[in-house]
């Protein structure tokens, strides 16, 4: 394990039970019976996105700030595993384990939710800490898994180091945000750009560079990616130069955690010298290897596997 991380992932740390597996996810007012509870292992956005990054060759460091108990024991042993720098993962008095629901259909398409009041977050000194011994790190992680305000301190302390930033507006915030000028790249899913949009009162278009855009100047982001699901990704770079790649045809079993994998394989290959599209074409494959599993970093495919998917690309 490296001393000096390239990428920072400031983010949630869990690790829970699998979720819930459905034939259809429910309609509105509609009741259905559970078929049982999906295998894998199931963590939480930051812990996903750093076992991707680190998995796809990156020297990752997770800044947490979470409870005890025997989850977490078992979340150190697979940060450790992982050879993620886990210094800043904190134990604080007070944080709670975030809850949620998860349900799977037999598509592998799922749903969830998030409770409102109990999201992590990462006291200032923390994350003061961290950046500054960490600051020689190419990259910033964080999304609204973690507390908005949290969020907003990651931002702020990254700026003053020179840091970059990948934000992930996932779940989406409920107003508008005043302070994500200066983000170098904003990932987010179809339904999440609708939403934003909508926030800044512009209008989803059917041209996805026309959605890129008017996040580019409606929120000050140097770069957006937008991920499609089955239909890939597009992605539009600081120069303004676009990029749309189909997604594979694959069986999906569980797309959970899909879009956490893209994120962290996207900063890795950044980091290892690819362009924005170039990152973005490596983290879909990665992502459709990915939906074939269950879980989350259970589904991610190992190093080795890495290896050969990057010899037969």
């Amino acid at each position: 394990m490296k001393s000096q991380p390239e990428i920072i992932v400031a983010y949630t740390h869990n690790v829970s039970d699998g979720g819930i597996r459905v034939h259809h996810l429910p309609k509105p007012g509609e009741t259905i019976r559970a078929i049982g509870t999906n295998g894998g292992i199931d963590c939480g956005k930051g812990t996903n996105t750093a076992v991707a990054a680190s998995r796809t060759g990156a020297s990752v460091a997770l800044v947490a700030s979470v409870p005890g108990g025997d989850w977490f024991d078992r979340g150190k042993a697979i940060l450790q595993l992982e050879q993620i720098n886990d210094r800043f993962v904190v134990c604080q008095p007070g944080t709670r384990k975030a809850l949620g629901c998860m349900l799977i259909d037999d598509e592998g398409n799922n749903m969830i939710v998030l409770s409102g009041g109990d999201s992590q977050f990462i006291p200032k000194e923390q994350i003061d800490d961290a950046l500054s011994l960490f600051q020689n790190a190419k990259y910033c992680v964080t999304g609204y898994e973690l507390a908005e305000n949290s969020v907003r301190i990651v931002l702020e302390e990254a700026k003053k180091f020179g840091i970059k930033i990948i934000l992930n507006p996932s779940p989406v915030p409920s107003k508008r945000p005043d302070f994500w000028n200066g983000i170098d790249i904003l990932i987010l899913n179809e339904v999440e750009a609708a939403h934003m949009l909508r926030l800044a009162s512009a209008d989803l278009s059917e041209d996805w560079k026309e959605n890129a855009l008017a996040l580019q100047r409606n929120y000050g982001c140097r770069q957006v990616v937008i991920t499609l699901g089955e239909n890939g990704f597009f992605s539009l770079d600081e120069n303004g130069i676009p990029t749309r790649i189909n997604g594979y045809a694959v069986d999906p079993t569980d797309t959970t955690g899909a879009g956490d994998g893209f994120l962290g394989a996207m900063a890795a290959r950044i980091v290892a010298g690819d362009t924005l599209g170039e990152a973005c074409q490596w983290a879909n494959l990665f992502a459709s290897y990915s939906v074939q599993r269950s879980g989350t970093i259970s589904s991610y495919p190992s190093r080795e596997e890495i290896l050969q998917l990057q010899n037969n690309t």
